[in-house]
């Protein structure tokens, strides 16, 4: 009985180009691809652009193009009476797998040796977000050692933010963040910042994201040659690009520029750049390339520049995506 009540549930369908339709249970659509449970095969993945129709009785939260985040089936009323259509759809979460489904991230490590130069660099990144109604949480940390072997010397460039967004009507969004940074090459021996940002998302869809916004950031920093800390109050102005095919080859890149001037130094500037690249080479592993680009007009005593920048090759995993 229980087995009968488990296959009549699989009702939901999929229409495919080449004809085909595909019966069973709608778990999510996420990044252009259907992830459907059909009895027998289980669990597949249909490319969103070879689907040209689909149809589910069951309870839906679906995201729009537009911001809109609907409760909804996948019924004649969703599309003929509301006038939607499938290109107007960049998310699909069964409400009853909301939390695991609305997980997503990767991890990647790192490592180059130099014999010329007798120098070493690991390198860690990994980004992990969730997602729910019109809300995006998001953990990001990277790691950079450089060290010599010639001299017992070591390099850090370290950092953590946990970022929050919420989206509003007509595509705006507010938003802040915490977060922790260490750089050596520009002195810096701690930083801890809140930032507040508010500003507009100016492209949302299956592949790509474009956001701008304006803000402040107060931060306390201690250089490499004190123990103290100082307080700086800065404006900030951020602009922020994902772009990412998660059918085969998954390909992402993630890159994400911020201007701080400082409102209680006056004429100091600092900018940071960072992209992330990846490419999948078999089911959920990548190969990429990470590059960063600090610079700070005034650093802390002890820097031994005032730009610091960085390119690494990755290895990485992805989930949920």
């Amino acid at each position: 009985m229980i087995s009968m009540m488990g296959l009549a549930q699989k009702t939901d369908k999929v229409w495919l180009k080449n004809g085909d339709v595909v019966t069973g249970e709608i778990k999510y659509m996420k990044f252009a691809k259907l992830t459907i449970d059909q009895t027998g095969p289980g669990k597949i993945n249909i490319k969103w652009e070879e689907i040209t129709r689909i149809r589910s009785e069951k309870t839906l939260q679906v995201t729009l193009q537009d911001g809109r985040v609907l409760i909804t089936k996948l019924d004649s009323v969703f599309f003929e009476v509301q006038q939607n259509s499938l290109d107007d759809i960049i998310e699909i979460i069964w409400i009853k797998d909301k939390f695991l489904q609305r997980l997503s991230g990767d991890i990647n490590l790192g490592a180059n040796y130099a014999k010329s130069s007798d120098i070493f660099t690991f390198n860690l990144n990994s980004s992990i977000t969730y997602r729910v109604p019109k809300n995006e949480v998001n953990f990001k940390g990277n790691s950079v050692i450089t060290s010599s072997a010639s001299d017992t010397s070591r390099s850090l460039k370290q950092d953590i933010m946990l970022t929050y967004y919420r989206r509003l009507e007509r595509s705006f969004y507010t938003g802040g963040s915490l977060g922790w940074e260490q750089n050596d090459q520009l002195g810096l021996n701690n930083r801890f910042s809140v930032t507040g940002v508010g500003g507009k998302i100016l492209m949302s869809n299956n592949r790509h994201r474009l956001l701008t916004g304006l803000g402040l950031s107060f931060n306390q920093e201690q250089s490499n040659e004190t123990k103290d800390y100082t307080k700086n109050l800065e404006a900030l102005a951020v602009i922020q690009y994902k772009e990412f095919h998660y059918s085969f080859p998954k390909l992402s890149i993630d890159a994400q520029y911020a201007f701080f001037p400082s409102l209680t130094d006056w004429g100091r500037v600092r900018m940071n750049f960072q992209i992330n690249t990846s490419i999948e080479i078999f089911k959920d592993f990548n190969v990429g390339l990470s590059f960063y680009d600090n610079f700070d007009s005034r650093p802390p005593a002890g820097a031994a520049s005032k730009n610091d920048f960085g390119i690494n090759f990755t290895i990485g995993y992805f989930f949920g995506k």
